[in-house]
């Protein structure tokens, strides 16, 4: 694990986020209120050939 930045900036509270595992399609959506929105992104891009997130 690497030390915490000591200066501040804008970023700090989506580094904050995505150190809790919170994910980056969520913050989007809740920082762009009107889009687009991570389903419709999921609908025009589709899911990934590999499922990278199941465990083997």
């Amino acid at each position: 694990m690497t030390a915490p930045d000591p200066t501040p900036t804008a970023a700090q509270p989506v580094r904050d986020m995505l150190s809790e595992h919170i994910p980056l399609s969520l913050i989007m959506d809740l920082a762009a209120p009107d889009g687009p929105h991570s389903a419709e992104l999921l609908a025009s891009e589709g899911l990934p050939t590999e499922e990278w997130w199941v465990a083997r």
